[in-house]
C-alpha cells in the first residue's frame, strides 16, 4: 500500500478539537478564531533554501499552533488533515517550564 508523506516545507496536521470549561459552560475551541491547534502527523526532516539545508525542529507527534487562515484542508491516506507550511507554525507545545 502506498502512502503520502510531507516533503520540504510542508507539514500535515490533524486538528485537535479542544473545549474550555468556564463557569460550568463548555465553550468549544471554534470560538477562538485566532489559531488552530493540531498534532503533526507527517513532516520532512528539513528542506533546502537558497542552497542551505535547514533542519526542522518540529517532529511527528508535536502539538502546534498556526493561524486559522493558514493551511489547506486535504485528505491523504484516508485521513482528513491540514497542510501547513513550516513558516506558518507560530508555537509548539513543550513539557515542563
Amino acid at each position: 500500500m502506498k502512502k503520502f508523506y510531507a516533503v520540504g516545507k510542508n507539514v500535515f496536521v490533524k486538528e485537535i478539537e479542544q473545549e474550555n470549561i468556564v463557569g460550568g459552560f463548555v465553550i468549544p475551541d471554534s470560538v477562538n478564531v485566532d489559531f488552530t491547534i493540531g498534532e503533526v502527523v507527517s513532516i520532512d526532516s528539513g528542506y533546502y533554501e537558497n542552497g542551505n539545508y535547514i533542519g526542522n525542529s518540529i517532529v511527528t507527534g508535536n502539538v502546534i499552533a498556526f493561524p486559522k487562515v493558514a493551511g489547506t484542508k486535504v485528505t491523504l491516506n484516508g485521513e482528513k488533515l491540514i497542510r501547513v507550511m513550516v513558516n506558518d507554525i507560530v508555537a509548539v507545545e513543550r513539557e515542563g517550564e
